[in-house]
């Protein structure tokens, strides 16, 4: 789901928020001869609505408990955060102003659903049984908002297919996404080493290691000696790790295996888990797909790259035409 469905009245649960809907609107029009400015209850002003200091607050503190949840969180991050999610509710309230305006309506047999999901979940409990009409008109009004958004949503993102031409046209102009990257086929030889292992216990492995690899290159078996030294999971097959590709690897251990030959075994390697051999069985070239082999990949990711740019490009247009006035206190 896109940023703008932070869900903000889903932080704490979507039934304590409905209750805040319906006790104390979080957001309100504001009349076109009005021109209201900012008050001190006030949050922003986006377009002809209003979202209050306190849902602001709500959502920040909510939003600190789901993400900053253990340690202080330096106050530099903090900030970045207020800023989230002051961009969150904006959005949220540019997008639902656009909803409407499109004369767009909830799925009302999907938010039915939901309530009735809720009701059955808690209605044993006594909040619940104590509070259920408060808890129920809140909820609906937090789940018709969700709802609505995703009703936009999916008519901004309703795109036409593709011509067939345009597919292969995307094909050609993003070789890199059909391509079969690289595979190495690996074996392996690691003596493992505790990490809270003293630096006398890492060199003697090293050390180790090296006598091993001088051993390979005089011609011992590889298969043999990782069954009988190595402590890797592949011991059992004689080292062999199967066909891996780029990142699959440490960074440490691409930049040592793209240096091998066929054949060849490298350089003690020092892993968080040991010391380690390896050796380069075969190498098979990045190869690109016939157009035939990926032609459905390619017309969906040119759906999906369509459909993105169609959202991100109504965000924009709002961002950019909406008139919006920020109390910017709550946010530096």
């Amino acid at each position: 789901m896109v940023l703008f469905q932070f869900k903000l009245k889903r932080l704490t649960g979507l039934m304590v928020a409905g209750m805040a809907l319906l006790c104390a609107s979080a957001s309100y029009a504001v009349s076109e001869t009005q021109q209201r400015v900012l008050g001190p209850e006030d949050f922003a002003i986006v377009g002809d609505e209003i979202i209050s200091m306190r849902e602001f607050q709500a959502a920040y503190h909510a939003g600190i408990r789901k993400r900053f949840y253990h340690g202080k969180v330096p106050e530099e991050r903090l900030q970045a955060f207020r800023k989230e999610i002051s961009q969150t509710l904006i959005d949220r309230s540019l997008l639902l102003q656009e909803a409407r305006r499109r004369g767009l309506a909830p799925d009302e047999a999907q938010v039915k659903a939901q309530l009735a999901r809720y009701e059955a979940r808690y209605q044993k409990q006594p909040h619940w049984q104590e509070n259920r009409e408060t808890i129920l008109a809140g909820l609906r009004a937090a789940l018709e908002e969700e709802s609505l958004l995703m009703v936009l949503e999916r008519q901004v993102k309703a795109m036409p297919e593709p011509l067939p031409q345009e597919v292969r046209e995307y094909y050609q102009a993003h070789p890199e996404l059909f391509t079969t990257p690289e595979q190495l086929r690996l074996s392996l030889i690691l003596l493992k080493v505790a990490p809270s292992s003293t630096a006398e216990v890492w060199q003697a492995a090293h050390e180790e290691a090296l006598r091993l690899r001088q051993r390979l290159q005089k011609g011992a078996d590889f298969a043999q000696m990782a069954r009988i030294h190595s402590g890797d999971a592949s011991a059992a097959a004689g080292g062999d790790m199967g066909f891996v590709h780029k990142g699959m690897l440490a960074a440490p251990v691409q930049q040592v295996v793209d240096g091998l030959q066929p054949g060849q075994v490298s350089e003690p390697v020092v892993l968080l888990s040991g010391v380690a051999l390896f050796r380069l069985e075969e190498r098979i070239a990045a190869r690109l797909n016939d157009f035939e082999a990926v032609a459905e990949r390619a017309r969906q990711l040119l759906q999906r790259e369509r459909s993105q740019a169609a959202w991100e490009g109504l965000l924009a247009r709002l961002r950019s035409t909406v008139q919006v006035s920020v109390n910017t206190a709550a946010v530096d």
